[in-house]
């Protein structure tokens, strides 16, 4: 079965195939070293927050999240009067629509 005839490029083209394959590896591995450091970064300026410990007390909340959380909800503390502020923000308050008329 592994000695039955298949197709094949020319030498020079397979080994410049192979030289491509071992480019794009690399810049993977850039990207995800890249990544890596973005993250540590991004973990340590939040930590460095003085709201993040309110924001790691959330359940499931980890550096990474609490810094989307931070980014997106911003650090003024009165910028939400109350939860109900927040939520609708957020989009996570309940709408009641009501169809027909109202008399």
């Amino acid at each position: 079965m592994f000695q039955e005839k298949r197709l094949r490029q020319p030498l020079a083209v397979e080994e410049a195939m192979g030289q491509q394959a071992l480019a794009l590896l690399a810049l993977l591995d850039q990207a995800c070293r890249a990544v890596d450091d973005l993250t540590d970064r991004a973990t340590a300026a939040f930590l460095a927050h003085p709201h993040a410990p309110v924001h790691l007390s959330f359940p499931g909340c980890g550096p990474l999240i609490g810094a989307r959380l931070l980014a997106e909800i911003g650090d003024d503390p009165s910028r939400f009067a109350t939860a109900k502020g927040l939520r609708a923000h957020s989009g996570a308050a309940p709408l009641t629509w009501a169809s027909g008329s109202t008399s």
